[in-house]
Protein backbone atom coordinates (compact mmCIF):
# COMPACT_ATOMS: atom_id res chain seq x y z
CA UNK A 1 0.00 0.00 0.00
CA UNK A 2 2.89 2.61 1.01
CA UNK A 3 4.37 1.58 -2.62
CA UNK A 4 1.14 2.74 -4.04
CA UNK A 5 1.21 5.69 -2.49
CA UNK A 6 4.82 6.27 -3.13
CA UNK A 7 4.36 5.71 -7.07
CA UNK A 8 4.92 8.11 -9.98
CA UNK A 9 1.35 7.67 -10.57
CA UNK A 10 1.05 9.08 -6.90
CA UNK A 11 3.09 11.73 -7.30
CA UNK A 12 1.39 12.87 -10.78
CA UNK A 13 -2.10 13.08 -8.69
CA UNK A 14 -0.29 14.93 -6.25
CA UNK A 15 1.30 17.75 -8.73
CA UNK A 16 -2.42 17.98 -10.88
CA UNK A 17 -4.47 18.64 -7.42
CA UNK A 18 -1.36 21.18 -7.02
CA UNK A 19 -2.20 22.98 -9.86
CA UNK A 20 -5.61 23.11 -9.31
CA UNK A 21 -5.17 24.81 -6.09
CA UNK A 22 -2.79 27.02 -7.63
CA UNK A 23 -5.10 27.95 -10.17
CA UNK A 24 -7.37 28.32 -8.25
CA UNK A 25 -5.96 30.91 -5.61
CA UNK A 26 -5.14 32.87 -8.37
CA UNK A 27 -8.10 33.09 -9.52
CA UNK A 28 -9.85 34.56 -6.54
CA UNK A 29 -7.00 36.84 -5.95
CA UNK A 30 -7.63 38.20 -9.62
CA UNK A 31 -11.50 38.69 -9.20
CA UNK A 32 -11.23 39.51 -5.40
CA UNK A 33 -10.59 43.24 -5.63
CA UNK A 34 -13.75 43.76 -8.20
CA UNK A 35 -16.22 41.52 -6.34
CA UNK A 36 -15.01 43.38 -2.72
CA UNK A 37 -15.73 46.60 -4.16
CA UNK A 38 -19.48 45.48 -5.73
CA UNK A 39 -19.91 44.04 -1.91
CA UNK A 40 -18.62 46.88 -0.21
CA UNK A 41 -20.65 49.62 -2.65
CA UNK A 42 -23.69 47.64 -1.64
CA UNK A 43 -22.79 47.64 2.30
CA UNK A 44 -22.27 51.38 2.23
CA UNK A 45 -25.02 52.45 0.01
CA UNK A 46 -27.83 54.09 1.00
CA UNK A 47 -30.45 50.94 0.85
CA UNK A 48 -33.02 49.99 3.19
CA UNK A 49 -31.00 48.22 5.71
CA UNK A 50 -27.81 48.74 4.92
CA UNK A 51 -24.49 49.46 7.67
CA UNK A 52 -24.15 52.66 5.40
CA UNK A 53 -28.22 53.16 5.70
CA UNK A 54 -27.97 52.50 9.30
CA UNK A 55 -25.05 54.24 10.05
CA UNK A 56 -26.52 57.76 8.09
CA UNK A 57 -29.65 56.95 9.60
CA UNK A 58 -28.43 57.42 13.20
CA UNK A 59 -24.85 58.55 13.56
CA UNK A 60 -23.42 56.22 16.08
CA UNK A 61 -20.78 58.43 17.42
CA UNK A 62 -21.19 60.57 20.32
CA UNK A 63 -21.72 63.95 19.00
CA UNK A 64 -20.91 67.16 21.17
CA UNK A 65 -21.51 71.15 20.39
CA UNK A 66 -19.42 73.18 22.37
CA UNK A 67 -19.92 76.81 23.14
CA UNK A 68 -18.22 80.08 23.77
CA UNK A 69 -19.44 83.79 24.70
CA UNK A 70 -17.40 86.48 24.34
CA UNK A 71 -18.29 88.31 27.98
CA UNK A 72 -17.94 91.93 27.35
CA UNK A 73 -15.94 93.50 30.27
CA UNK A 74 -15.92 97.63 29.38
CA UNK A 75 -19.48 98.17 28.15
CA UNK A 76 -19.73 101.69 29.16
CA UNK A 77 -16.15 102.53 27.64
CA UNK A 78 -16.74 100.73 24.70
CA UNK A 79 -20.05 102.57 23.55
CA UNK A 80 -18.34 105.79 25.02
CA UNK A 81 -15.93 104.99 22.69
CA UNK A 82 -13.27 105.73 25.41
CA UNK A 83 -11.58 101.99 24.86
CA UNK A 84 -12.25 99.83 22.07
CA UNK A 85 -14.22 96.76 22.92
CA UNK A 86 -12.71 94.24 25.70
CA UNK A 87 -14.27 90.99 25.82
CA UNK A 88 -12.74 87.29 27.84
CA UNK A 89 -14.28 84.14 26.06
CA UNK A 90 -16.20 81.82 28.48
CA UNK A 91 -17.28 78.20 28.22
CA UNK A 92 -17.36 75.76 26.63
CA UNK A 93 -20.90 74.97 27.85
CA UNK A 94 -21.20 71.37 26.43
CA UNK A 95 -24.25 69.58 24.88
CA UNK A 96 -23.94 66.16 23.73
CA UNK A 97 -26.31 65.88 20.33
CA UNK A 98 -28.52 62.90 18.90
CA UNK A 99 -29.21 62.99 14.93
CA UNK A 100 -31.70 60.97 13.85
CA UNK A 101 -33.26 60.98 9.79
CA UNK A 102 -36.60 59.76 10.52
CA UNK A 103 -39.15 57.78 8.09
CA UNK A 104 -36.75 58.26 5.02
CA UNK A 105 -38.37 57.93 1.85
CA UNK A 106 -37.12 55.59 -0.76
CA UNK A 107 -37.76 56.82 -4.47
CA UNK A 108 -37.05 54.52 -7.04
CA UNK A 109 -34.84 57.12 -8.84
CA UNK A 110 -32.28 56.04 -6.57
CA UNK A 111 -33.00 59.05 -4.21
CA UNK A 112 -34.08 59.61 -0.76
CA UNK A 113 -35.68 62.05 1.43
CA UNK A 114 -35.65 62.70 4.72
CA UNK A 115 -35.77 65.09 7.54
CA UNK A 116 -33.17 65.25 10.74
CA UNK A 117 -33.86 66.09 13.92
CA UNK A 118 -31.41 66.93 16.01
CA UNK A 119 -31.82 67.12 19.96
CA UNK A 120 -29.30 68.58 22.12
CA UNK A 121 -28.95 68.00 25.99
CA UNK A 122 -26.50 70.28 28.35
CA UNK A 123 -23.32 67.74 29.84
CA UNK A 124 -22.51 70.12 33.03
CA UNK A 125 -19.75 67.21 33.73
CA UNK A 126 -17.94 68.39 30.66
CA UNK A 127 -18.93 72.01 30.66
CA UNK A 128 -16.53 75.00 32.28
CA UNK A 129 -19.55 76.71 33.71
CA UNK A 130 -23.03 76.90 34.45
CA UNK A 131 -26.20 77.49 32.26
CA UNK A 132 -26.94 79.88 34.67
CA UNK A 133 -24.05 82.03 34.33
CA UNK A 134 -24.70 85.11 33.32
CA UNK A 135 -22.75 87.08 29.87
CA UNK A 136 -22.72 90.34 29.51
CA UNK A 137 -23.34 90.89 25.54
CA UNK A 138 -24.27 93.14 22.83
CA UNK A 139 -28.35 93.32 22.66
CA UNK A 140 -28.89 91.24 19.23
CA UNK A 141 -32.62 92.09 18.98
CA UNK A 142 -31.86 95.69 19.74
CA UNK A 143 -29.42 96.03 17.10
CA UNK A 144 -30.85 93.81 14.85
CA UNK A 145 -34.23 96.15 14.77
CA UNK A 146 -32.17 99.02 14.35
CA UNK A 147 -30.55 97.70 11.56
CA UNK A 148 -34.23 97.12 10.08
CA UNK A 149 -35.18 100.11 10.63
CA UNK A 150 -32.30 102.05 8.97
CA UNK A 151 -33.96 102.52 5.79
CA UNK A 152 -37.72 103.18 6.77
CA UNK A 153 -38.80 107.09 7.56
CA UNK A 154 -37.86 108.81 10.58
CA UNK A 155 -41.40 108.77 12.03
CA UNK A 156 -40.85 105.20 12.46
CA UNK A 157 -36.86 105.49 13.80
CA UNK A 158 -38.08 107.99 16.49
CA UNK A 159 -41.13 106.05 17.16
CA UNK A 160 -38.41 103.09 17.80
CA UNK A 161 -35.94 105.16 20.34
CA UNK A 162 -39.03 106.28 22.09
CA UNK A 163 -40.25 102.45 22.61
CA UNK A 164 -36.72 101.54 23.36
CA UNK A 165 -36.55 104.19 26.01
CA UNK A 166 -40.22 103.42 27.04
CA UNK A 167 -38.48 99.69 27.69
CA UNK A 168 -35.32 100.84 29.52
CA UNK A 169 -33.50 98.64 26.32
CA UNK A 170 -30.14 98.98 26.08
CA UNK A 171 -27.43 98.20 23.70
CA UNK A 172 -25.63 95.92 26.14
CA UNK A 173 -27.25 93.47 28.02
CA UNK A 174 -26.61 90.62 30.81
CA UNK A 175 -28.18 87.30 30.16
CA UNK A 176 -27.80 83.84 31.59
CA UNK A 177 -26.49 80.69 29.43
CA UNK A 178 -29.40 79.42 29.29
CA UNK A 179 -31.50 82.11 27.93
CA UNK A 180 -28.89 82.72 25.40
CA UNK A 181 -28.77 79.23 23.81
CA UNK A 182 -31.69 76.82 23.90
CA UNK A 183 -34.31 78.20 26.46
CA UNK A 184 -34.97 81.93 25.66
CA UNK A 185 -35.73 85.02 26.97
CA UNK A 186 -39.24 87.12 26.53
CA UNK A 187 -38.01 90.62 23.99
CA UNK A 188 -40.30 93.18 23.59
CA UNK A 189 -38.55 94.06 19.89
CA UNK A 190 -39.02 90.14 19.51
CA UNK A 191 -42.84 90.44 20.54
CA UNK A 192 -43.65 93.30 17.61
CA UNK A 193 -40.80 92.35 15.15
CA UNK A 194 -43.02 90.09 12.96
CA UNK A 195 -45.89 93.12 12.09
CA UNK A 196 -42.40 94.99 10.72
CA UNK A 197 -41.26 92.08 9.25
CA UNK A 198 -43.71 89.11 8.52
CA UNK A 199 -40.83 86.80 7.83
CA UNK A 200 -38.99 86.87 11.14
CA UNK A 201 -38.69 83.24 12.37
CA UNK A 202 -38.69 84.35 16.16
CA UNK A 203 -42.50 83.40 17.70
CA UNK A 204 -44.22 84.34 20.96
CA UNK A 205 -41.56 87.33 21.33
CA UNK A 206 -38.95 84.83 22.67
CA UNK A 207 -35.52 85.43 21.52
CA UNK A 208 -32.52 83.17 21.56
CA UNK A 209 -29.12 82.73 19.49
CA UNK A 210 -29.48 79.78 18.83
CA UNK A 211 -33.51 79.04 17.67
CA UNK A 212 -35.03 76.47 16.16
CA UNK A 213 -31.74 74.89 16.34
CA UNK A 214 -32.93 72.33 19.00
CA UNK A 215 -35.62 69.26 19.11
CA UNK A 216 -36.10 70.17 15.41
CA UNK A 217 -34.88 69.78 11.80
CA UNK A 218 -33.13 71.75 8.99
CA UNK A 219 -35.68 71.51 6.47
CA UNK A 220 -36.22 68.60 4.07
CA UNK A 221 -33.43 66.93 2.28
CA UNK A 222 -32.94 64.89 -1.19
CA UNK A 223 -29.83 62.96 -1.95
CA UNK A 224 -29.04 60.29 -4.02
CA UNK A 225 -28.44 57.17 -2.60
CA UNK A 226 -25.45 55.15 -4.30
CA UNK A 227 -26.90 52.49 -5.15
CA UNK A 228 -26.51 52.72 -9.52
CA UNK A 229 -23.84 55.25 -8.84
CA UNK A 230 -21.28 54.89 -5.42
CA UNK A 231 -19.43 58.24 -6.78
CA UNK A 232 -22.98 59.94 -5.78
CA UNK A 233 -23.52 58.15 -2.28
CA UNK A 234 -24.63 61.15 -0.48
CA UNK A 235 -24.65 63.71 -2.48
CA UNK A 236 -27.67 66.48 -2.15
CA UNK A 237 -29.98 66.85 -5.26
CA UNK A 238 -32.09 69.11 -3.43
CA UNK A 239 -33.39 71.34 -0.05
CA UNK A 240 -36.84 72.37 0.90
CA UNK A 241 -37.92 70.83 -2.83
CA UNK A 242 -35.19 72.97 -4.65
CA UNK A 243 -32.38 72.52 -6.59
CA UNK A 244 -30.59 75.90 -5.75
CA UNK A 245 -30.96 78.93 -3.27
CA UNK A 246 -32.10 82.40 -3.65
CA UNK A 247 -30.12 83.73 -0.99
CA UNK A 248 -27.24 84.94 -3.19
CA UNK A 249 -26.15 87.17 -6.56
CA UNK A 250 -24.97 84.34 -8.85
CA UNK A 251 -26.23 81.07 -9.85
CA UNK A 252 -22.70 79.37 -8.82
CA UNK A 253 -23.19 80.72 -4.76
CA UNK A 254 -27.06 79.38 -5.41
CA UNK A 255 -25.60 75.98 -6.58
CA UNK A 256 -26.19 73.22 -3.66
CA UNK A 257 -23.09 70.98 -3.79
CA UNK A 258 -21.26 68.23 -1.87
CA UNK A 259 -23.03 65.94 1.13
CA UNK A 260 -24.20 66.72 4.37
CA UNK A 261 -21.03 65.80 6.09
CA UNK A 262 -21.66 62.55 7.78
CA UNK A 263 -21.39 60.40 4.67
CA UNK A 264 -20.09 60.29 0.95
CA UNK A 265 -18.91 59.15 -1.80
CA UNK A 266 -15.78 56.68 -1.36
CA UNK A 267 -12.17 58.69 -2.28
CA UNK A 268 -9.44 58.46 -4.51
CA UNK A 269 -6.01 57.97 -3.77
CA UNK A 270 -5.28 61.52 -3.57
CA UNK A 271 -8.34 63.57 -3.15
CA UNK A 272 -7.87 67.81 -3.54
CA UNK A 273 -11.15 68.55 -1.60
CA UNK A 274 -14.46 67.73 -0.18
CA UNK A 275 -17.57 69.79 -0.27
CA UNK A 276 -20.42 69.75 2.14
CA UNK A 277 -23.75 71.93 2.39
CA UNK A 278 -24.43 73.21 5.60
CA UNK A 279 -27.61 75.18 6.06
CA UNK A 280 -26.19 77.28 9.41
CA UNK A 281 -23.85 78.74 6.53
CA UNK A 282 -26.68 79.16 3.81
CA UNK A 283 -24.30 77.78 1.21
CA UNK A 284 -21.90 74.73 0.38
CA UNK A 285 -18.35 74.87 1.81
CA UNK A 286 -15.17 73.33 0.61
CA UNK A 287 -12.63 71.81 2.01
CA UNK A 288 -8.89 71.16 0.75
CA UNK A 289 -7.05 68.14 1.25
CA UNK A 290 -3.69 68.35 3.62
CA UNK A 291 -2.90 64.82 4.14
CA UNK A 292 -3.32 61.39 5.79
CA UNK A 293 -3.98 60.27 9.21
CA UNK A 294 -5.79 57.91 11.20
CA UNK A 295 -7.40 57.15 14.07
CA UNK A 296 -7.77 54.14 16.34
CA UNK A 297 -5.94 52.32 13.70
CA UNK A 298 -8.49 53.50 10.72
CA UNK A 299 -6.72 55.21 7.75
CA UNK A 300 -8.33 58.39 7.07
CA UNK A 301 -7.77 61.37 4.71
CA UNK A 302 -7.58 64.98 6.33
CA UNK A 303 -9.33 67.67 4.76
CA UNK A 304 -9.49 71.48 6.16
CA UNK A 305 -11.03 74.76 4.79
CA UNK A 306 -8.24 77.81 3.62
CA UNK A 307 -8.95 81.15 4.28
CA UNK A 308 -10.59 81.33 0.83
CA UNK A 309 -13.55 79.69 1.93
CA UNK A 310 -14.94 83.61 3.49
CA UNK A 311 -12.71 85.69 1.09
CA UNK A 312 -13.46 88.41 -0.39
CA UNK A 313 -14.11 88.98 -3.94
CA UNK A 314 -10.56 90.42 -3.87
CA UNK A 315 -9.05 87.63 -2.34
CA UNK A 316 -11.75 84.65 -3.97
CA UNK A 317 -13.53 86.09 -7.64
CA UNK A 318 -15.62 83.52 -6.51
CA UNK A 319 -17.01 84.45 -3.81
CA UNK A 320 -17.99 87.77 -5.61
CA UNK A 321 -21.60 86.69 -5.57
CA UNK A 322 -22.13 86.02 -1.76
CA UNK A 323 -21.46 89.91 -1.27
CA UNK A 324 -24.67 90.70 -1.13
CA UNK A 325 -24.04 94.02 0.83
CA UNK A 326 -20.96 95.00 -0.51
CA UNK A 327 -17.02 93.79 -0.31
CA UNK A 328 -15.76 93.49 3.69
CA UNK A 329 -12.77 93.19 4.66
CA UNK A 330 -11.58 89.39 4.01
CA UNK A 331 -12.94 86.36 6.98
CA UNK A 332 -16.39 87.15 7.37
CA UNK A 333 -19.41 85.92 5.31
CA UNK A 334 -22.68 88.03 5.56
CA UNK A 335 -25.78 85.77 5.81
CA UNK A 336 -28.23 88.44 5.99
CA UNK A 337 -29.58 87.25 3.10
CA UNK A 338 -30.86 84.01 4.94
CA UNK A 339 -31.95 85.53 7.97
CA UNK A 340 -34.20 88.05 7.75
CA UNK A 341 -31.63 90.09 6.57
CA UNK A 342 -30.51 90.40 10.35
CA UNK A 343 -27.00 92.39 10.63
CA UNK A 344 -25.05 88.46 10.96
CA UNK A 345 -21.95 87.32 10.03
CA UNK A 346 -20.24 84.03 10.13
CA UNK A 347 -16.36 83.67 10.45
CA UNK A 348 -14.14 80.99 11.99
CA UNK A 349 -13.35 81.68 16.25
CA UNK A 350 -11.30 84.93 17.28
CA UNK A 351 -11.16 85.85 13.42
CA UNK A 352 -9.16 83.08 12.49
CA UNK A 353 -7.56 83.59 9.02
CA UNK A 354 -9.74 86.79 8.47
CA UNK A 355 -7.75 90.12 8.05
CA UNK A 356 -5.83 91.42 10.68
CA UNK A 357 -8.29 94.37 11.03
CA UNK A 358 -11.04 92.05 12.90
CA UNK A 359 -8.39 91.24 15.77
CA UNK A 360 -6.90 94.81 16.39
CA UNK A 361 -10.64 96.56 16.58
CA UNK A 362 -10.90 93.87 19.81
CA UNK A 363 -8.86 93.27 22.64
CA UNK A 364 -9.13 89.76 24.54
CA UNK A 365 -9.08 87.86 21.12
CA UNK A 366 -6.25 85.20 19.89
CA UNK A 367 -6.70 83.25 16.92
CA UNK A 368 -4.71 80.09 17.18
CA UNK A 369 -4.99 77.51 14.10
CA UNK A 370 -4.69 74.44 16.85
CA UNK A 371 -7.56 75.69 18.43
CA UNK A 372 -9.79 77.19 16.11
CA UNK A 373 -9.61 75.64 12.78
CA UNK A 374 -11.77 72.86 11.32
CA UNK A 375 -11.02 69.90 10.11
CA UNK A 376 -12.80 66.79 9.25
CA UNK A 377 -11.01 63.01 8.54
CA UNK A 378 -13.00 60.56 6.14
CA UNK A 379 -12.24 57.04 5.70
CA UNK A 380 -11.48 56.80 1.79
CA UNK A 381 -12.89 53.59 1.09
CA UNK A 382 -16.61 53.74 2.61
CA UNK A 383 -16.59 57.37 2.66
CA UNK A 384 -17.54 57.42 6.46
CA UNK A 385 -16.65 60.59 8.15
CA UNK A 386 -14.61 59.55 11.32
CA UNK A 387 -13.82 62.97 12.92
CA UNK A 388 -15.06 66.32 12.08
CA UNK A 389 -14.89 69.73 13.88
CA UNK A 390 -16.89 72.19 12.31
CA UNK A 391 -16.12 75.77 14.06
CA UNK A 392 -17.81 78.72 12.92
CA UNK A 393 -18.02 82.34 14.88
CA UNK A 394 -21.52 84.50 15.15
CA UNK A 395 -20.80 88.07 14.70
CA UNK A 396 -23.07 91.41 15.24
CA UNK A 397 -22.36 94.23 12.49
CA UNK A 398 -23.26 97.34 14.84
CA UNK A 399 -23.84 100.94 12.56
CA UNK A 400 -25.23 104.21 13.32
CA UNK A 401 -28.56 104.33 12.80
CA UNK A 402 -29.76 108.35 12.37
CA UNK A 403 -33.15 108.86 14.50
CA UNK A 404 -32.44 106.49 16.65
CA UNK A 405 -31.03 107.90 19.90
CA UNK A 406 -29.27 104.53 21.13
CA UNK A 407 -27.74 104.37 17.58
CA UNK A 408 -27.03 107.66 16.61
CA UNK A 409 -23.49 107.63 18.00
CA UNK A 410 -22.27 103.82 18.47
CA UNK A 411 -19.13 102.34 17.98
CA UNK A 412 -19.50 101.18 14.36
CA UNK A 413 -17.86 97.70 13.91
CA UNK A 414 -18.25 93.74 12.96
CA UNK A 415 -18.33 92.44 17.33
CA UNK A 416 -17.96 88.41 18.23
CA UNK A 417 -20.91 87.05 20.35
CA UNK A 418 -20.01 83.59 20.65
CA UNK A 419 -18.53 80.36 18.62
CA UNK A 420 -19.46 76.95 18.40
CA UNK A 421 -17.35 73.87 17.80
CA UNK A 422 -19.59 70.66 16.58
CA UNK A 423 -17.49 67.71 16.90
CA UNK A 424 -17.91 64.31 16.02
CA UNK A 425 -14.85 61.48 17.33
CA UNK A 426 -14.22 58.33 16.32
CA UNK A 427 -13.91 56.01 19.36
CA UNK A 428 -12.15 52.12 19.74
CA UNK A 429 -15.83 50.46 19.58
CA UNK A 430 -16.83 51.80 16.44
CA UNK A 431 -13.53 51.89 14.94
CA UNK A 432 -12.79 48.03 15.93
CA UNK A 433 -16.39 47.06 14.83
CA UNK A 434 -15.86 48.98 11.51
CA UNK A 435 -12.82 47.35 10.71
CA UNK A 436 -14.46 44.18 11.17
CA UNK A 437 -17.01 44.59 8.68
CA UNK A 438 -14.01 46.43 6.38
CA UNK A 439 -11.65 43.75 7.07
CA UNK A 440 -13.47 40.56 7.52
CA UNK A 441 -14.32 39.78 3.94
CA UNK A 442 -10.46 40.59 2.87
CA UNK A 443 -9.15 37.97 5.72
CA UNK A 444 -11.44 35.32 4.88
CA UNK A 445 -10.64 34.98 1.18
CA UNK A 446 -6.81 36.14 1.93
CA UNK A 447 -6.72 32.98 4.29
CA UNK A 448 -8.54 30.54 1.59
CA UNK A 449 -6.52 31.60 -0.88
CA UNK A 450 -3.35 31.12 1.31
CA UNK A 451 -4.36 27.72 2.63
CA UNK A 452 -4.52 27.13 -1.38
CA UNK A 453 -1.09 28.15 -2.00
CA UNK A 454 0.37 26.20 0.78
CA UNK A 455 -1.05 23.16 0.16
CA UNK A 456 -0.17 23.25 -3.58
CA UNK A 457 3.36 24.08 -2.52
CA UNK A 458 3.50 21.12 -0.05
CA UNK A 459 1.42 19.18 -2.79
CA UNK A 460 4.45 19.70 -5.56
CA UNK A 461 7.12 19.51 -3.21
CA UNK A 462 5.68 16.08 -1.90
CA UNK A 463 5.26 14.62 -5.55
CA UNK A 464 8.79 16.04 -6.62
CA UNK A 465 10.38 14.18 -4.31
CA UNK A 466 8.40 11.05 -5.36
CA UNK A 467 9.17 11.56 -9.08
CA UNK A 468 13.21 11.58 -8.30
CA UNK A 469 13.55 8.52 -6.05
CA UNK A 470 11.51 6.97 -8.79
CA UNK A 471 14.01 8.14 -11.43
CA UNK A 472 17.00 6.98 -9.56
CA UNK A 473 15.67 3.73 -8.92
CA UNK A 474 15.14 3.58 -12.64
CA UNK A 475 18.65 4.81 -13.09
CA UNK A 476 20.85 1.64 -11.32
CA UNK A 477 19.35 -2.12 -12.59
CA UNK A 478 22.14 -3.53 -10.65
CA UNK A 479 20.51 -2.19 -7.56
CA UNK A 480 17.14 -3.33 -8.69
CA UNK A 481 18.51 -7.20 -9.01
CA UNK A 482 19.99 -6.97 -5.97
CA UNK A 483 16.67 -5.87 -4.56
CA UNK A 484 14.63 -9.05 -6.43
CA UNK A 485 17.27 -11.57 -5.00
CA UNK A 486 16.70 -10.29 -1.60
CA UNK A 487 12.95 -10.12 -2.40
CA UNK A 488 12.84 -13.54 -3.54
CA UNK A 489 15.40 -15.26 -0.87
CA UNK A 490 13.28 -14.08 1.34
CA UNK A 491 10.20 -15.91 -0.24
CA UNK A 492 12.76 -18.72 -0.21
CA UNK A 493 12.93 -18.91 3.57
CA UNK A 494 9.86 -17.97 4.37
CA UNK A 495 8.71 -21.38 2.05
CA UNK A 496 11.94 -23.39 3.53
CA UNK A 497 10.91 -22.64 7.44
CA UNK A 498 7.22 -23.63 6.45
CA UNK A 499 7.98 -27.09 4.88
CA UNK A 500 10.59 -27.82 7.75
CA UNK A 501 7.81 -27.26 10.62
CA UNK A 502 5.67 -29.52 8.51
CA UNK A 503 8.26 -32.60 7.90
CA UNK A 504 9.32 -32.11 11.86
CA UNK A 505 5.98 -32.46 13.04
CA UNK A 506 5.41 -35.69 10.73
CA UNK A 507 8.46 -37.67 12.26
CA UNK A 508 7.96 -36.73 15.84
CA UNK A 509 4.40 -38.75 15.68
CA UNK A 510 5.80 -41.57 14.17
CA UNK A 511 8.87 -42.34 16.55
CA UNK A 512 6.58 -42.42 19.19
CA UNK A 513 4.39 -44.78 17.73
CA UNK A 514 7.32 -46.40 17.20
CA UNK A 515 8.98 -46.54 20.99
CA UNK A 516 5.24 -47.50 22.05
CA UNK A 517 5.53 -50.98 19.55
CA UNK A 518 9.03 -51.86 21.18
CA UNK A 519 8.19 -51.51 24.63
CA UNK A 520 5.66 -53.97 24.13
CA UNK A 521 7.72 -56.56 23.05
CA UNK A 522 10.16 -56.26 25.72
CA UNK A 523 7.83 -56.81 28.46
CA UNK A 524 6.38 -59.75 26.42
CA UNK A 525 10.09 -61.07 25.99
CA UNK A 526 10.47 -60.75 29.73
CA UNK A 527 7.20 -62.60 30.47
CA UNK A 528 8.10 -65.62 28.68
Amino acid sequence: MAKKCMSPKAAKWMIGIASVFFVLSIAILSIFPTLYKQMLAKTIALSDGSLGAKTWEEIPLPIYENIYFFNITNGDAFLNKDEPLNVTEVGPYVYKGKWIKHNPKWHPNGTVTYRETRVWHFQPELSEGSLDDVITTLNGPMIIGANMLKDWNIFWRIFYSVAMKFESESVIIQRKVRELTYEGYEDPIIKYAPVLKPNIPFKDGIFMWLYDKNNTDDGEFTVFTGADDASRTNVITSWNGNEKLNFWKGDSCNDINGTNVEMGPPLPDTPESYTFFQSIFCRSITYDYIGDTSSWGVPLKRFEPTAMVFGNSTENPDNACYEVHGERASGVLDVGPCQFDAPALLSYPHFHMADPSYVKAINGLSPKSDVHGSYMDVEPISGFTMNISIKFQMNIQMERVRGVLQFDNVPEGIFPVFWVDININLNEDWADFFKGQLNNPKYIVYSVCGFLLLASLVLIICGAVIITRSQKDDEDPLLNIQEEKKEELEKRNNTSEVSSSSYGGLAGDQGEQYDGDSLKQTDSHAAR
